[in-house]
């Protein structure tokens, strides 16, 4: 099912995955010849211009005490994925797969990178703690702490991806986010390599309350990472948006920030997070789609 980079099969990861994704090896030739002629005060081009045969997929889930039933869903959910990319009959070169906590995760003690891993933003590759799968799912194929298409991913993601109730009833999603594409993916840092210059950017935020802000800061945080451009970003919320019909019980919170943030992307999509996330996964295939063809 899965595809192995130039094998000529479908990727294993779905959400769009690339769909309408059709640069050539010659475009990205042409692309790094563009590149060695600009001296250092030209403005640096669209990377990702021309489609998207490069995907870094961040999953933000909530680890907090309510949100059992959710990371669930997801799991069982997650074929969703592998589905879209068969029906698309598109390959993607190179896919990366992260997933981080919304508070500073206590699977990450006792990592190869224990300053920079063990922070709000570490991607996981052990999980740990009530509800949680409780188990090294990583280092991944390639030795890294994201995934790739060489992995196997129907049963790596939902290994990292149950990460327990055991967290901070203060979910700080957003930093979480800016955090692990932007503070921790430097040269011996935490998630080095994981965030390409250029590679579409897929982030899904599942959570079932708000984010404390700011919002602004936030997005130029990440905007100013994908090299200006927005467009390079697709973002998909699992979330109470405004006026929800899931129940709010207990710490569960509407996220009117979270929904505001989400909007601020040409390329977005929200969800409520007690839906069917088959469903959900199945609409957000085509944002990731728009995405790669206005690439």
């Amino acid at each position: 099912m899965l595809c192995r980079l130039g094998l000529g099969l479908g990727l294993g990861l779905g959400l769009g995955l690339g769909l309408g994704c059709g640069r050539t090896p010659l475009d990205v030739f042409e692309r790094d010849a563009i590149e060695a002629e600009l001296d250092d005060d030209d403005e640096v081009p669209d990377m990702v211009v021309g489609g998207c045969p490069k995907v870094d997929y961040l999953f933000v889930i909530d680890d907090s005490a309510s949100m059992l039933i959710h990371q669930q869903r997801l799991v069982e959910s997650f074929e969703v994925f592998i589905d879209g990319v068969e029906r698309s009959q598109i390959m993607l070169e190179s896919v990366h797969v992260g997933v981080v906590s919304t508070d500073v995760y206590a699977g990450n003690i006792g990592s190869e990178h224990d300053d920079s891993c063990h922070a709000l933003g570490g991607l996981i590759t052990t999980t740990a703690g009530y509800n949680s799968s409780e188990t090294a799912c990583g280092p991944y194929a390639e030795g890294h702490r994201y995934m790739t298409e060489l992995d196997e991913l129907e049963a790596v993601f939902p290994c990292a991806a149950q990460v327990g109730t055991a967290g901070s009833t203060e979910e700080r999603p957003l930093e979480a986010l800016t955090s692990a594409v932007v503070d921790l993916s430097g040269p011996g840092q935490c998630n080095e390599g994981f965030i390409r210059d250029d590679a579409l950017l897929v982030v899904v935020i599942v959570t079932d309350e708000d984010d404390p802000g700011p919002v602004d800061f936030r997005y130029d945080r990440l905007v100013e990472a994908k090299g200006g451009h927005e467009d390079n970003v697709v973002m998909v919320g699992l979330i109470n948006e405004l006026g929800t019909s899931c129940p709010l019980t207990g710490h569960t919170r509407e996220a009117p920030l979270l929904t505001d943030f989400i909007g601020m992307f040409s390329h977005s999509f929200i969800a409520p997070i007690c839906d069917d996330y088959s469903v959900a996964f199945q609409q957000a295939v085509s944002v990731v789609e728009a995405a790669c063809q206005d690439a």
